[in-house]
């Protein structure tokens, strides 16, 4: 049989490199969000092969558990019936609603993200769903939380099929569909019973519609419920909100009693500074609206797009406020004072996040203030530079914002710094690009940064540059590659030992560099030499396997280790040992301005060092596996000989002849693609004259 090509290598050595990182482009305008999803295509879920090599945990940049993208719309109810509040995030910035379980309890609430519950709503792809604007309520009157998700395809409802313990959707298209026709593109759905008849009503806030002015923006829309409990009819009846004005583009309306007076009150967030409240001073049966500011006065006026949610969130028997913002990020404000006279206080324990206001996060880790951890550099679409400092250590990352020396600088827009020992003096310089294209360095002398205007004088990329530094040569200089706009724009610099660098692209031979990409030196396999990844503009990561040497890079694509990695837009990824487990964690910065953390489970295999002749014949499990349509197979051998590698089917047909030669002692590694082979359960056997193994490999597409 012919023997298929493949890419062997051999005598693999461990060697850290410094860890790296990346950085960030230009905003996507809510407009541009929305076009996004017309036009998105039906994606199926992916298989999640990359699970077995990383797993995202939240809390290192989330203590509270909570991540968020941009423009979040959050909403609570305990849908497992566990006697505390479950929440429930829409985001303009995403394709689908997150859901946090919440682990602690009904006064102490710890959120911890659960992917499952919500995945059957979106397993046929994000083309016909919303993500936006979730509102949880029993409209079927079974004793369970149904969901109802407003957004670009209108008013969509999920009756749940499940129980009160364990939900399950099941669409409905009917009740809502002659609504829809009325409502425009961007409405926010509010449940409450406003007239006291035991079934629930709806109140509809109207947004910025994509398609033409159906009604106009800001207003808020009453439907009576004139059908029952279980089977509910709405018919429109606007004197369920008579003297609610047009609050501006958007009108977010959220019913809860605030007053402990028998009826409902509505919290009415808009695309302002400032949110509205309306106490009920009429009855039960019949709302009467009274603006009360005072209650709401205490709110801070700086973020723009409050979004309201208002549940009994600590659990002290009095309702609390919570909103999200146009940046993603969440407040909450504890009622602080009783359920008939509330008063909100800002409590910024809540819903804590490491993340970088107005967004463009970018990752560079160092020890910057050498106390034996890592600490965390980041650019802003402004210009500036965010310090956080790690005040855990270096098992247990513990990030705050600080202000530092070099935190007054601004770089230019969508700024991409790194820590980077540039004159080798035992302290962190920075380099940044930034929006226009050119790389500006400062130096640390003694704390103090001063620009130095020579070293990259004259490099510039066109538009949008990122760096990355690696000794790529091992001539003990950091090298520097520089990403921008324009793929072929990307160019290597080689230092020639005093911070000279001259532009030599030899060293990225064989690699495409993506546009707007952001670069990533760091030894992910510890063989010895920099592997190279990029962060691309819609989220995606590319990663090269450095197949060649310590001196001499060659480039393997290998997209394997990184499969279903992908934030929502401009991924900045670095890697650096966070929890002190002696494996690069792999950290992404995101447009959105949080910060993703996806804990190394690469085989120890991958990266140990086997500079040392093997004792004994070793044949490793693949990876990854299952796998699509490639994978790697490695073995140890402690003598040269001849190696026989095939891959047979379960019926014991020869598929592949992966290897017949004569292999040297020491570590290999053998890539399989498998892009001709249909799906199923395979098995490879090594031989030797003194060694047969065989194990399995899963092929899925």
């Amino acid at each position: 049989m012919k023997i298929e090509k493949t890419e062997v290598i051999s005598n693999e050595g461990a060697l850290s490199g410094p860890p790296g990182r990346l950085y960030i482009h230009h905003s996507l305008t809510i407009l541009q969000i929305k076009m996004k999803k017309i036009f998105l295509a039906v994606t199926l879920l992916s298989t999640a092969l990359h699970a077995q090599f990383w797993i995202k945990i939240d809390s290192v940049f989330s203590p509270f558990g909570v991540t968020v993208q941009s423009f979040s719309a959050p909403d609570f109810c305990d849908i497992d019936n566990d006697g505390d509040f479950d929440l429930f995030v829409g985001t303009l910035g995403d394709d689908r609603v997150a859901f946090f379980k919440n682990t602690g309890t009904s006064t102490v609430a710890v959120f911890r993200r659960d992917t499952s519950l919500l995945q059957s709503i979106y397993a046929q792809g994000y083309q016909f769903t919303n993500a936006d604007y979730p509102a949880l309520a029993d409209l079927d009157s079974d004793n369970d939380f149904d969901l109802v998700i407003g957004g670009f395809n209108g008013i969509l409802f999920y009756k749940n099929v499940g129980d009160s313990l364990h939900a399950q959707w099941l669409q409905d298209t009917v009740l809502f569909d002659a609504i829809n026709d009325t409502i425009g593109t961007d409405a926010k759905p509010a449940f409450g019973d406003l007239d006291n008849d035991g079934d629930l009503d709806l109140l509809i806030g109207i947004g910025e519609s994509f398609f033409g002015e159906i009604i106009p923006a800001g207003v808020t829309i009453a439907y009576r419920n004139n059908g029952t409990p279980s089977a509910p009819s709405f018919v429109i009846d606007n004197s369920l909100v008579a003297g609610i004005p047009d609050v501006g583009l958007n009108s977010y309306p959220y019913l809860k009693e605030m007053d402990n007076d028998g009826d409902l009150d509505l919290m009415l967030g808009r695309d302002l500074q400032t949110m509205l409240y309306y106490r009920n001073t009429g009855t039960a049966q019949a709302p009467t609206w009274t603006s009360t500011p005072s209650l709401v006065s205490p709110l801070e006026t700086t973020t723009y797009w409050k979004n309201p949610a208002v549940c009994d969130l600590d659990g002290d028997n009095d309702n609390d406020l919570i909103y999200g913002t146009s940046d993603g990020s969440m407040y909450f404000y504890q009622n602080t004072g009783t359920p008939a006279s509330p008063v909100l206080l800002r409590n910024t324990s809540y819903f804590q996040m490491i993340r970088i206001d107005g967004g463009a996060s970018t990752t560079s880790f160092a020890d910057f203030d050498k106390d034996g951890d890592l600490d965390l550099l980041s650019g802003d679409w402004l210009g500036g530079l965010q310090y956080f400092r790690n005040d855990g250590n270096s098992a247990h990352p513990d990030f705050k914002k600080t202000t530092a020396s070099f935190t007054i600088i601004d770089v230019g827009s969508y700024s991409s710094p790194r820590f980077v020992d540039l004159d080798n003096d035992g302290d962190f310089d920075i380099v940044a690009g930034n929006l226009n294209g050119t790389i500006l360095c400062y130096i640390n002398n003694s704390g103090t940064f001063a620009q130095n205007t020579t070293i990259f004088s004259g490099i510039d990329v066109g538009w949008q540059s990122a760096p990355s530094f690696a000794d790529i040569n091992n001539d003990g200089s950091l090298d520097m590659l520089v990403c921008g706009e324009v793929s072929a724009e990307a160019k290597f610099y080689k230092n020639n030992g005093s911070n000279v660098f001259a532009a030599d692209n030899s060293f990225i031979s064989g690699v495409t560099v993506p546009s707007y990409a952001y670069p990533c030196f760091a030894d992910i396999d510890k063989d010895g030499d920099y592997d190279l990844t990029f962060g691309k503009i819609g989220g995606e990561l590319v990663f090269y396997e450095n197949t060649g040497t310590s001196t001499s890079p060659a480039w393997q694509l290998n997209n394997d280790i990184v499969s279903g990695i992908e934030v929502p837009q401009n991924s900045s990824p670095a890697f650096a040992d966070l929890d002190g487990d002696g494996k690069l964690d792999l950290i992404i910065g995101e447009y959105s301005g949080n910060f993703s953390f996806y804990k190394n489970l690469l085989p120890t295999s991958v990266q140990q060092n086997v500079e040392v002749t093997p004792s004994q014949f070793v044949l490793e499990q693949n990876f990854p596996n299952p796998f699509n349509p490639s994978t790697t197979i490695r073995f140890s051998l402690p003598k040269s000989g001849l190696v026989s590698l095939k891959v047979f089917d379960l019926l014991g047909k020869e598929i592949a002849e992966l290897m017949s030669s004569e292999i040297s002692a020491g570590t290999h590694s053998v890539r399989w693609n498998a892009s001709h082979v249909p799906s199923g359960m395979y098995f490879y056997t090594l031989r030797t004259d003194k060694f047969t193994g065989t194990k399995k490999l899963l092929l899925l597409k």
